[in-house]
């Protein structure tokens, strides 16, 4: 057994000790209203007669006990209906948002999507060797082979060759665009 076991178990044997062998008689829970300050001031004795803090916290002597008057829900936090009450503060720190254009002006038409060039390959052919595509493209007087993640001019990559489609990316604009090469028969 560990030391810090040992004390706890001991704390625990001397909590219990306590509960079933201590006092439980509780004491009168009911506490009077003793006076202000500023009440007692206002209404102290005549100099010699019961000036004492005896007299001024005991009020069968005539002492004056101050209690604030209670307040209407109401007064405190406003009717049901009129209004929001917020409970906690709140705080942004974004900054405010611009003002509403006047009823008649002009709003500028939203930029167009960014559109890929048509494609400058014509399809010649394809040829499926070892399990793999290859397939063969026109681009203006050069014939092109193209096979699976291949690159063309570092503008176009072959992201898949699966017949009837082979589809590209146009790189710089991130756009999807494919080919028709007909079926894989």
């Amino acid at each position: 057994m560990k030391p810090l076991h040992a004390v706890l178990a001991v704390a625990f044997v001397v909590c219990g000790g306590l509960l079933i062998f201590g006092r439980h008689d509780a004491p009168d829970q009911v506490v009077e209203a003793s006076p202000r300050a500023a009440a007692a001031a206002r209404t102290a004795a005549p100099a010699g007669r019961g000036t004492d803090a005896t007299s001024a916290a005991n009020p069968d002597n005539g002492a004056l006990v101050a209690v604030g008057a209670l307040r209407s829900r109401k007064e405190l936090f406003g009717s049901a209906g009129g209004g929001h009450h917020a409970l906690f503060g709140s705080q942004t720190w974004a900054p405010a948002l611009p003002s509403v254009a006047p009823a008649g002006a002009q709003v500028p038409p939203l930029p167009s999507a960014p559109i890929a060039p048509t494609l400058p390959f014509t399809y010649i052919g394809k040829q499926a060797s070892d399990g793999a595509w290859e397939v063969y493209l026109a681009h203006g007087d050069e014939t092109v082979i193209v096979h699976d993640k291949s690159v063309i001019d570092a503008t176009y990559r072959v992201d898949s060759i699966k017949p009837p489609v082979l589809t590209l990316t146009y790189l710089p604009l991130k756009l999807v665009q494919t080919i028709d090469i007909g079926s894989a028969d």
